[in-house]
């Protein structure tokens, strides 16, 4: 059965993958950093424009605030991996730009939710082999089917793929025993989906409040 996919007005697929504001979104982490959360909090931001391409160039010295202080904070991560709540804390400078909030109840539902709502979701994952941070961008839902079944994903560990948007899903719906089902072109991976940190752009919020308000008149 065919699929219909939804993803970030503010992003497109070109040949080198996931393009944003007119550049490259997707950031490749490397096999020995532990920075995976940093690499998804920064496509975030290129995402929602609020940092660009080129200014990851010279981020280590880089004076330009907040992104300054951004990166002084994430150095003590690179290598060792961040919490949901320190991930959440590294966010915070630019608290102006963007509401971060982490999922109370069910992360992978209420990233589906928010990405609904026009945000995106930075979704932490753990199996027996691994723990990672990966960006939840879209959504995809089974042609008749009134709601969707998997996340469109994001994986700094992972290449980008040309013409996509993504380059991962995760299915929605967890089995009997809590895993839910995470694919990338290395395969199938069984995964529980532990943290996520549900991001939405506050100008968007506001065009929200806005049409809400008319609606209502």
């Amino acid at each position: 059965m065919s699929h219909v996919y939804r993803w970030s007005a503010q992003l497109s697929a070109e040949a080198v993958g996931p393009v944003a504001n007119a550049a490259p979104l997707h950031l490749r982490q490397s096999d020995l950093d532990g920075a995976c959360g940093l690499h998804c909090a920064l496509m975030a931001l290129m995402l929602f424009g609020v940092v660009e391409r080129h200014e990851l160039e010279q981020l280590s010295t880089s004076r330009k605030q907040p992104l300054a202080g951004f990166w002084k904070t994430s150095t003590a991560y690179y290598f060792r991996g961040l919490k949901a709540r320190q991930l959440k804390a590294l966010l915070k400078p630019y608290r102006d730009w963007l509401t971060c909030t982490l999922a109370t109840d069910n992360p992978a539902r209420e990233a589906g939710a928010i990405i609904d709502n026009h945000g995106i979701a930075i979704l932490g994952i753990v199996n027996a082999a691994f723990s990672h941070w990966i960006l939840a961008i879209g959504t995809g839902t089974r042609e008749g089917e009134p709601a969707h079944d998997k996340l469109l994903i994001l994986d700094p560990s992972e290449p980008p793929i040309p013409m996509l948007a993504w380059n991962a899903t995760l299915t929605l719906k967890p089995n009997r025993r809590g895993h839910h089902q995470y694919e990338t072109a290395h395969g199938c991976f069984k995964v529980t989906v532990k943290d996520a940190l549900l991001l939405q752009s506050k100008l968007v919020e506001l065009d929200l409040a806005f049409a809400e308000l008319f609606n209502e008149d």
